[in-house]
């Protein structure tokens, strides 16, 4: 058991390692085929016959919309909740077949069955649980949209005397973005279309209730650059700062029980190794006398 403990511990670390050095990749410009996909998956829809047999409903589809837009994913929340019915589904008969498989080898085309079974199984955790994986990603997300708009908050906070519109006074601190500067971007560039609209929109791109709050107060300061409104810039930033203040302190707090956790391995292999060869011979002397 400590064994284990000790290997599923030591896998956990070496996939976060290799999480952040993948994070340092340099990305790739994306393709206009990519954003053909992307606009594909936005605005497909299903067939109304088919959303009826897969017993979706309005409020269901709202919510996965609003956790989908959290995530940064857009697409049709319709088609992924209807995409992840039919895919749990399909998953459902390949883990079947797969244990089929473990007395008829033939089902699985000669792929070791216990293999299928497993992605299988796994896939089913995934889709079953998807609501709780989003919200996960929804919270890292917001977390880092919260980090950064502290960060331009604060440099318009640096530019409240000086005479630049606010455009140029956001053109400034786009520098200083980097999970946000796609969305960030194309506010600047749609501001003079029209600026409230670009708000609008740089909100429904980020979805989360920081990037709403952060639009609210462009718009006021777009409407009126007075040194007063720069006094509801600063309420939002402590605001942030508090945000960011309790998700330092979870994190502390997670890692304290994961120390706690290790800590603990090393006792309890000290009592297999010393303690339980005593506990076996007291039970045996024990059997032995009754």
């Amino acid at each position: 058991m400590i064994q284990i403990a000790s290997n599923v511990l030591l896998f956990v670390f070496i996939m976060t390692a290799v999480y952040h050095v993948i994070r340092l990749v340099p990305v790739r410009a994306s393709r206009w085929r990519t954003w053909q996909v992307v606009s594909v998956l936005r605005e497909k829809k299903l067939p109304d016959w088919l959303f009826k047999c897969l017993g979706l409903k309005a409020k269901m589809i709202e919510e996965k919309r609003q956790l989908l837009l959290g995530c940064g994913i857009r697409m049709n929340a319709g088609l992924y909740e209807g995409g992840r019915r039919m895919l749990l589904g399909a998953t459902f008969l390949i883990g079947a077949l797969g244990y089929a498989g473990l007395q008829h080898p033939v089902l699985t085309l000669f792929i070791e069955p216990i293999y299928v079974v497993t992605v299988a199984a796994c896939l089913l955790l995934f889709l079953f649980f998807d609501k709780k994986v989003l919200v996960q990603l929804k919270e890292k997300r917001s977390n880092r949209i919260v980090r950064e708009i502290y960060v331009i908050s604060h440099h318009l906070l640096y530019y409240n005397d000086s005479h630049m519109s606010l455009h140029a006074k956001l053109s400034l601190c786009a520098p200083q973005t980097r999970s946000i500067r796609t969305q960030f971007g194309l506010l600047l560039n749609e501001w003079y279309q029209g600026s409230e609209t670009a708000i609008a929109q740089f909100k429904i791109r980020l979805g989360t209730d920081e990037a709403h709050s952060f639009g609210e107060t462009l718009n006021v300061l777009r409407l009126n650059e007075h040194a007063s409104y720069y006094e509801l810039l600063k309420q939002r930033i402590q605001d942030y700062k508090e945000k960011m203040e309790l998700v330092r302190e979870s994190k502390k707090e997670a890692v304290s029980y994961v120390l706690f956790v290790l800590a603990g391995l090393p006792i309890l292999n000290t009592f297999r190794v010393f303690m339980y060869p005593w506990v076996a011979e007291g039970q045996r002397l024990f059997h032995a006398i009754n």
